[in-house]
């Protein structure tokens, strides 16, 4: 999780483009060199982590990992203390040892919990065996709260546990753990399994199933995860996906390389989101301003966070499995 100054010309694009942090794009390549040079600007404060700047580089020098190293020297986001309980509460429990398993495996880390209980069963992922719990949590949670030391240090001990399963192919179902185990091979950390996106599965089985798709014939505004800015590349699994079940995509202004984070905050407890209320308002006016009947998230952080104000416009929320199940008659 490395910035690389060898391949940054300090052009400032990176931030120039930001929405929150209010740099003048005159003033943001100098902004940058500052960051290279140590310094933490008051600025850091309204960064609201949502990793863009990174695929705002065409570069590849990673930029947001400088911002969020700043972040963490300067304690802009999370009170030191309160993100060490965090990644308390998520840690794995000493002495954990994964329990073998044969074939493909699901990994649910800890979103299963937030989700209803009948989300992962179904002909979606019949047979197979499901990795659920903090032992298998990615820890990319912390790059969002000041915390990304901490995700540092368990990116190779996450791949550790992974791999104890045996599993020759993980389906990952949360973006973020996805995200990491491809921080891990950006890192040459060694990989023993194959990493398929919850995007990959879904495709795949609809693909080989199409005589069972009952077309859904809506326009879905798509609500793309932070984390997708580490794996843009996997962007048109999501139009295949839609055009496999029916769905027109909703062509609108936040949608692909500019998404809108959800601005989920935390309970209230990070302050540089605690503005993001105007955000999400135009995050789901766009969305119906572009025809949108339903909208559908990846991510279950965003179906919590955004839920109030797509309610109040009258925008169903719905998880992309979901929508994917009642495609093939199961909801």
């Amino acid at each position: 999780m490395d910035y690389h100054p060898e391949k940054c010309d300090f052009c400032g694009e990176c931030l120039a483009g930001c929405r929150h942090i209010g740099i003048d794009p005159q003033e943001a390549a100098e902004a940058v060199k500052e960051l290279a040079a140590g310094k933490t600007p008051e600025w850091l404060k309204n960064c609201v982590t949502c990793f863009s700047c990174n695929e705002r580089c065409k570069k590849g020098a990673n930029p947001f990992f400088l911002v969020a190293k700043r972040i963490e020297q300067a304690g802009a986001c999370l009170p030191p203390e309160l993100t060490s309980a965090m990644h308390a509460h998520f840690s794995a429990k000493p002495g954990f040892t994964p329990s073998p398993v044969e074939g493909r495996a699901l990994s649910l880390c800890t979103i299963y919990s937030v989700l209803p209980p009948d989300t992962f069963t179904g002909k979606l992922f019949d047979g197979m065996p499901q990795l659920k719990g903090r032992g298998f949590f990615c820890h990319l949670l912390h790059m969002h709260t000041g915390g990304l030391s901490f995700s540092e240090r368990e990116l190779g001990p996450f791949i550790q546990r992974l791999a104890a399963t045996g599993a020759p192919e993980i389906v990952f179902a949360h973006d973020d753990c996805y995200a990491m185990v491809k921080l891990a091979l950006e890192a040459k950390i060694p990989v023993p399994f194959k990493p398929v996106h919850i995007l990959t599965h879904l495709r795949d089985y609809l693909a080989a199933n199409r005589s069972g798709i009952r077309p859904l014939n809506k326009t879905v505004a798509y609500q793309r995860p932070c984390a997708s800015r580490f794996s843009p590349e996997k962007e048109n699994l999501v139009d295949e996906i839609f055009g496999l079940i029916g769905a027109t995509r909703a062509i609108r202004a936040y949608d692909r390389e500019k998404a809108l984070c959800c601005g989920e905050n935390g309970g209230g407890a990070i302050p540089a989101r605690a503005a993001m209320g105007k955000w999400k308002e135009r995050n789901i006016a766009d969305a119906k301003g572009a025809g949108a009947e339903v909208m559908a998230c990846l991510c279950p952080m965003c179906v919590g966070s955004l839920k109030e104000e797509a309610d109040k416009a009258g925008l169903p929320l719905v998880f992309l499995v979901d929508l994917v199940k009642t495609a093939i008659g199961e909801k």
